[in-house]
């Protein structure tokens, strides 16, 4: 694996968890939209927090928050492509794989391959 890019202070993974479970908690049971992106955008926050470090540059966060908007649009395709797959069954095998190198191709614009195995964890291959 490459080095772990240094944006500070990474949370551990119990300040994360308790974060993450605080976030949701707080959820009222009929969440506007608004608050529902708020709620999205601050669980990236989170993440980036845990996984690159608290300093990670506010422009950089801005862009993945782009880029995770972007996915969140494209998803919706996925869903429908789940909904068509007893009429065409290899649909959705395709289309799960363009999601997964839509995803990657969008989030290494903004991030390193070392960052991009720190945000993905251990596993994530750069291709």
């Amino acid at each position: 694996m490459t080095d772990i890019p240094n944006h500070g202070r990474r949370l551990s993974e119990d300040e994360y968890q308790r974060s993450i479970v605080s976030l949701y908690s707080d959820i009222q049971t009929n969440n506007p939209r608004d608050q529902q992106q708020l709620i999205r955008r601050k669980e990236l926050d989170l993440t980036i927090d845990f996984r690159l470090g608290v300093d990670f540059p506010q422009e950089r966060r801005e862009a993945l928050w782009s880029v995770q908007q972007s996915i969140e649009k494209r998803r919706i395709f996925l869903m429908a492509g789940w909904l068509l797959r007893k009429l065409f069954s290899n649909l959705l095998n395709q289309q799960s794989k363009s999601m997964a190198d839509y995803i990657v191709n969008q989030y290494s614009k903004v991030l390193t391959s070392s960052e991009m195995c720190a945000f993905f964890g251990e596993d994530f291959q750069d291709q």
